[in-house]
This record gives C-alpha cells, sequence and structure tokens, in this order.
C-alpha cells in the first residue's frame, strides 16, 4: 500500500544553482551525494518531503523525472501495480541511500518508484 510520497527528483542542468535557488526560498539541505551528482533538500520541519535534486548536463530547465511513494507492503505494492498494468524495471533494489527501491512505468509511460 502507498503510504505518502518519499521525494520527488528533479534533473537540473546546473546543479549548485539549483540548490542556492532552493535554498533561497526556504528548502534545506539535507544531503549531499557526491557519487550521484545529487542533493536532497527539504522545507523546514520533520517528515517533509525529500527533493532529490540531481546534475543533468541533457536537460535544459528543471525537469521532474519521477515521483517516489513509501509504502508499507513493498510486495503487495508491486503485485497491485502490475495488477493496474504498471510494469517494473526493477525490483525491491538496494541503493547506496540505504533504500531499496523498485522503478515501474505506468501504463502512459509516466515513471515512478517506490521506496522501502
Amino acid at each position: 500500500m502507498l503510504v505518502r510520497v518519499d521525494h520527488i527528483d528533479l534533473k537540473v542542468p546546473d546543479l549548485e544553482a539549483a540548490v542556492e535557488f532552493f535554498t533561497s526560498v526556504g528548502l534545506r539541505v539535507v544531503r549531499r551525494m557526491a557519487e550521484r551528482g545529487s542533493v536532497e533538500l527539504a522545507l523546514p520541519g520533520e517528515n517533509q518531503v525529500l527533493f532529490e535534486v540531481r546534475h543533468d548536463p541533457t536537460v535544459e530547465s528543471t525537469k521532474i523525472d519521477h515521483v517516489a511513494f513509501a509504502v508499507d507492503d513493498p510486495a503487495a505494492s508491486i503485485n497491485q501495480i502490475k495488477a493496474a498494468g504498471g510494469t517494473f524495471s526493477r525490483e525491491r533494489h538496494p541503493t547506496h541511500t540505504g533504500r531499496t527501491v523498485s522503478n515501474f512505468l505506468d501504463p502512459h509511460g509516466g515513471k515512478w518508484q517506490l521506496v522501502e
């Protein structure tokens, strides 16, 4: 079952300019991940949605890459999404961030992610 939005992944042409902008309007840096070329930001306060801002030299403006949902039962969520027509490119994949993720496309080609 999907329980909340975990993070929104943004691709930007200039990472440091994006971080400077977002921090100037009130977001705070949560973590920098040099190996990924990204910075996680969030609004002040507890349990805020993360914005993972990633450098991507192929984009000319900020683009949403995917929205990630936290799940309470990963296997059931994967099965539910498959039954609804979603297709997975990876399931329950451990990452260097400590999260386990599953990436999928909705029936219209939109990119989404599940986070355990």
